[in-house]
C-alpha cells in the first residue's frame, strides 16, 4: 500500500473499480473496500466526500449485510464521525446517540466500541455548543473507563483530560486547572515526560491557570 492517506486512496479507488466488475457493486467485499476508500477520502483531507460516500453506502450495506452487523454499524460510526468533522457538531451528536444506543445493545455498556462511541457523542456534544452536557457525560465515563482499562490506561487518561478541558470551557477554570496539576505527574509517569499527550496536558494546565488567574484577578478588582 502506498504511503499517506491520499496515496492510499488512490490506489483503493482503482482496486475498487476492478472489484466491481469482477464481484459486483453489492458484493460484501466490495462493500469493504467502498467503506475503505471513504475513509480514506476523510483521512486524505476531504470530510465531507467522505460523509457524503458514507451515507450512500449505509443503506447498501444495511440492506445487504443486516442493520446489525458489524460492518454496517462501523459504517454507521464513519459517517457520524465525517458528518462532524464535516462541520455539522450537531448531526455528529445526534448520530453517536443513537449509535451509542446500538452499541450498547450489541456489545454491552463495558465494551470499548461502546464506550468509543458515547466519549464520542461527549464530544460531539460539547463541540454542538454545550459544554455542561459535555463535562457531565465526561465525567460519568471516567469511572468506567478505569473500571474497564485502569486508572493510568491511555484511554482513561484521554477520557480525563476531555473532562477536565470541557470543565474549563464550561466556565470553571479554577477546577480545570486542578484537575490537569492531578493528571500530569500520572500522564509523566504512565506515559514518559515527552510523551506527546504529556505535553498537551501540560499546556493546558499553564492555560487554565492562566485564564484561572486571569478570572481571580478580574474578581478581585470587582470588590
Amino acid at each position: 500500500m502506498a504511503a499517506g492517506p491520499a496515496a492510499a486512496r488512490d490506489e483503493v479507488a482503482a482496486l475498487l473499480g476492478t472489484m466491481q466488475r469482477v464481484l459486483g457493486r453489492e458484493h460484501p467485499d466490495t462493500l469493504t473496500t467502498r467503506s475503505e476508500l471513504a475513509r480514506l477520502t476523510g483521512q486524505a483531507g476531504d470530510a465531507a466526500a467522505a460523509r457524503d460516500q458514507f451515507a450512500v453506502l449505509l443503506p447498501v450495506m444495511a440492506r445487504v449485510l443486516g442493520p446489525d452487523h458489524p460492518d454496517t454499524v462501523t459504517a454507521r460510526s464513519e459517517l457520524a464521525r465525517w458528518t462532524g468533522e464535516a462541520g455539522d457538531a450537531a448531526g455528529a451528536r445526534n448520530q453517536f446517540a443513537a449509535l451509542a444506543s446500538v452499541r450498547e445493545r450489541l456489545l454491552g455498556p463495558g465494551h470499548r466500541r461502546t464506550l468509543a462511541a458515547r466519549t464520542s457523542l461527549a464530544h460531539w456534544t460539547g463541540e454542538a455548543g454545550d459544554p455542561e452536557g459535555a463535562r457531565d457525560q465526561y465525567a460519568r465515563l471516567v469511572p468506567i473507563y478505569e473500571h474497564e482499562f485502569g486508572p493510568e490506561h491511555p484511554r482513561t487518561l484521554a477520557v480525563r483530560a476531555s473532562l477536565a478541558a470541557w470543565i474549563g470551557v464550561a466556565g470553571d477554570s479554577a477546577e480545570a486547572s486542578r484537575q490537569y496539576a492531578e493528571l500530569l505527574p500520572v500522564h509523566e509517569r504512565a506515559l514518559g515526560a515527552k510523551h506527546p499527550d504529556t505535553l498537551v496536558v501540560r499546556e493546558h494546565l499553564a492555560y487554565w491557570t492562566r485564564q484561572a488567574s486571569t478570572r481571580r484577578r478580574g474578581w478581585g478588582r470587582q470588590k
